[in-house]
């Protein structure tokens, strides 16, 4: 899925500049003296450069191989360049169907509950969020949610995802029904407009 390859590739991104930065900070507040540019970038390399071999940076590796060059330059100053991809980082907005696999990246992390797409004939598993992929289909226009998506789940604590749905801040999630006999509830997922 395209989505899931991007939402990874700048949620590495993100964490790796993101542990980058912490790593020089702290390097610097154990230091009791000033620490020029050139010692920063030294710092950064000496973090960085063990990233290029793991497996677990292949999608960025092109991104550490410029961050490196850029802190072996003689002006380069990649700290500051670490800054200024972290506000970018900061200010994109997610699309349609990218704040949806945000929504639910955050519900696995979470909550620990795992999302599907409902298929036709198949018996629901307790504690799995589904999802109606013709909902999904026709619920986005030009990465624009223009409808409702509903998600289905049996969970004894339904409404405590409608809690953690609005602390993720991209929706608003409401209860449609609820049958508490069963645990199986019937959410609808709307757009949170900022």
């Amino acid at each position: 899925m395209q989505i899931k390859k991007e939402f990874d590739y700048y949620q590495t991104l993100h964490q790796t500049i993101t542990h980058a930065l912490l790593h020089l900070l702290f390097q610097v507040s154990a230091s009791s003296r000033f620490v020029p540019i050139a010692k920063r970038n030294e710092i950064l390399l000496k973090y960085l450069k063990p990233k290029m071999s793991d497996k677990a940076y292949a999608a960025i590796k092109k991104d550490i191989r410029l961050m490196l060059q850029a802190a072996r330059t003689k002006e380069g100053n990649l700290e500051m360049k670490l800054y200024q991809l972290n506000d970018q980082a900061k200010k994109t907005k997610l699309a349609g169907a990218e704040k949806l696999y945000s929504l639910l990246v955050h519900l696995y992390d979470e909550e620990g509950i795992e999302s599907r797409l409902f298929e036709e004939g198949t018996e629901a598993e307790p504690s799995v969020l589904y999802l109606l992929e013709e909902h999904i289909e026709h619920g986005f226009d030009n990465m624009i949610q223009i409808s409702p998506l509903s998600m289905l789940i049996q969970h004894e604590r339904a409404y405590d995802l409608i809690d953690s749905i609005h602390r993720h801040g991209l929706f608003i999630a409401e209860m449609k029904e609820w049958n508490a006999k069963t645990h199986q509830a019937h959410l609808l997922l709307h757009p949170a407009e900022l």
